[in-house]
């Protein structure tokens, strides 16, 4: 009965909920962090200018000519296709955006006091998305008799492609991810208009460009991740980049426009090199793994070759493979260490706020609650994929995320 209870809820329940819920509160936030915004349903003329642009901008880096990377095969037996040149895309792309705001830096005012209606075509035009993305998905056996509004809640397709671009690439990468970066530094400019020079808005957006500059450089092995190999691309995770990451993710540099900060220069300087700190470790907890795949365990990590732990797993196609789980470095203390210095990083970004009380801090608790969630989701499909294999690597390396404490 229980587990009867918890796929109601899951698949009847949730869905139309959290769907009304977080679409509602987009608009909630804007108003919550600049009360002169008034709420908008369908957005303006300049509102969707804006957003068309932007969602060809990205769409056009996908149809540059240059490498492909080709991503793990799916339980379904594709090899997704994926364009390279991240770093490009976002260096050219904020590149372009300064210097259009050099010469009109009104520009960063109008889409501050504008956001309402670009966050309402955000909106409307993410769920368009999800809504074609579920009538053009091929069936699958498994998702019969599943409630419709589930399956576009949840998605039906893993690699789903339009114009032969992947949509999970675009979405979450080239349109998310770039997006959060330009609308960071939109509202730190507007910041420094409006209020006078403002070092906390500033410190806030070299740390979060710095951070996804990291994203965009390691964009290839962001196809490797639960979001890409497990998540289907429906409402949760497309509507979630499009919309919710612009609203939600960069709530901190937008609230600071309105409710300016009061960070000393001295203060913010301490929270770069705090989150330049946070940063590094990030990245070499990134780049072990990295390292560690791409020479299949030969190499040698803090200066002593790495130790691993061989592992078998089935393959899409019934047969045994043996696989490999790092045990050196950051990955020898916690299954998750990447998570506690993105946690750090994401919190000394968020200081610049800390005198206007929990709302510059709502990213940090969300992506702590959000990070959790994720090492017993990790938990669970990796004890799905390695067996009992799993739980001798969970006996050789015990915490999920911080050392003897969790």
């Amino acid at each position: 009965m229980n587990n009867e209870l918890y796929v109601k809820v899951h698949q009847e329940i949730s869905p139309p909920l959290f769907l009304a819920f977080f679409t509602l509160i987009t608009q909630v936030l804007v108003v919550l962090g600049n009360p002169e915004a008034e709420w908008s349903i369908l957005g303006s003329v300049f509102a969707w200018k804006v957003v068309l642009f932007f969602y060809f901008w990205g769409f056009l880096s996908l149809k540059v000519p240059g490498p492909k990377f080709y991503g793990p095969v799916s339980p379904d037996g594709d090899v997704p296709e994926y364009a390279t040149r991240g770093t490009q895309y976002f260096l050219v792309s904020n590149l372009l955006y300064l210097s259009v705001c050099f010469f009109k830096p009104d520009l960063c005012l109008w889409i501050y006091e504008d956001f309402s209606s670009i966050i309402a075509v955000l909106n409307l035009t993410a769920l368009a998305l999800c809504a074609v993305l579920f009538v053009q998905a091929k069936p699958r056996p498994g998702d019969v008799g599943l409630p419709k509004m589930f399956l576009y809640y949840r998605g039906v397709e893993l690699h789903p492609r339009i114009l032969d671009v992947d949509v999970k690439q675009w979405t979450n990468c080239r349109v998310g991810m770039l997006g959060w970066s330009i609308l960071v530094t939109t509202f730190c400019i507007a910041s420094n208009l409006r209020n006078g020079f403002a070092p906390g808005p500033i410190a806030h957006a070299i740390l979060l460009n710095l951070y996804l500059l990291k994203f965009f450089y390691w964009e290839t092995g962001y196809f490797n991740t639960l979001d890409i190999t497990l998540d289907r691309a429906g409402y949760y995770l497309c509507w979630g980049c499009l919309c919710w990451v612009q609203v939600f993710y960069t709530f901190c540099a937008y609230y600071l426009v309105y409710y300016p900060s009061q960070s000393t220069l001295l203060g913010s300087l301490s929270i770069v090199v705090f989150g330049l700190l946070s940063l590094t470790l990030n990245y070499m907890a990134d780049y072990q793994k990295e390292k560690f795949k791409a020479n299949k365990g030969r190499c040698f990590i803090w200066g002593k070759p790495a130790k691993y732990l061989e592992v078998e797993t089935v393959g899409s196609d019934g047969r045994k493979k043996k696989s490999t789980l790092l045990l050196s470095g950051f990955w020898g203390m916690s299954r998750h260490m990447n998570y506690v210095f993105e946690l750090m990083l994401a919190f000394t970004w968020s200081l610049p706020g800390f005198q206007l009380g929990i709302w510059p801090f709502l990213y940090f608790i969300f992506l702590l609650i959000l990070l959790v969630h994720r090492t017993f989701r990790d938990d669970k499909k990796c004890q799905q994929k390695y067996g009992a294999g799993w739980n001798k690597y969970c006996l050789m390396v015990p915490y999920k995320m911080i050392p003897y404490v969790f």
